[in-house]
């Protein structure tokens, strides 16, 4: 959902895919698509596309264990490794390498769900180097369920230490229609290019 990683992890065998479509306020389209893989305690996340809200990039998430070293009580925060790469090379355009380690937790309490997400990140681009700390955080809360599925609104924040990079808050809705499909609508992206449009960013998520 939105922009950052949950802690959850697919079941091995389980696969969506995703579609993320919009614009900015100088009308520069925003377009990219994934698809995430179910791996034996672990999920595979393969993104294309040419910008900042989704990056060309590989990511494998690493389900750590819940249960604690008596075995007999399980924690209710569910976390993950992050290791990921991503590179692009555009002729006549800055060629970009970013290689990333992190950990994700999220916490479902009720109606609420929880992420917290810090990540080291070292970029490699043709104009200079920069290691730098990322932290993103989101917030969801459950809003009304119909027969149309549930309607829940959130917060997500992503706090970096990047040159030249502000902090960004992204504000929408999450419409899950059913069980396979969940549609994300993000009117609201403020960051070092503001965007505000109706429907904004669009993410759709499909499961197989």
């Amino acid at each position: 959902g939105f922009f950052l990683e949950h802690g959850t992890v697919a079941a091995s065998g389980q696969a969506s895919v995703e579609l993320l479509t919009g614009s900015t306020p100088s009308d520069d389209k925003r377009t990219g698509g994934g698809i995430r893989l179910g791996l034996p305690n672990a999920e595979l996340l393969l993104n294309s596309g040419l910008n900042d809200y989704d990056e060309n990039s590989a990511l494998l998430k690493w389900a750590l264990p819940r249960e604690n070293t008596e075995g007999t009580k399980r924690t209710p925060v569910l976390w993950s490794l992050l290791a990921g790469i991503g590179h692009l090379d555009i002729e006549d355009a800055n060629t970009r390498t970013n290689f990333t380690l992190g950990i994700s937790a999220t916490v479902k309490a009720d109606a609420g769900t929880f992420t917290a997400s810090p990540k080291l990140v070292y970029a490699d681009n043709d104009v200079d180097d920069d290691t730098f700390f990322e932290l993103d955080l989101g917030a969801y809360v459950g809003i009304v369920e119909t027969e149309a599925g549930l309607f829940s609104a959130g917060i997500e924040a992503l706090v970096t230490t990047a040159d030249d990079t502000d902090t960004s808050i992204a504000l929408g809705g999450r419409w899950l229609y059913n069980e396979r499909i969940n549609l994300d609508i993000v009117p609201f992206v403020f960051s070092d290019n503001d965007l505000i449009g109706v429907p904004g960013l669009v993410r759709l998520n499909i499961a197989f």
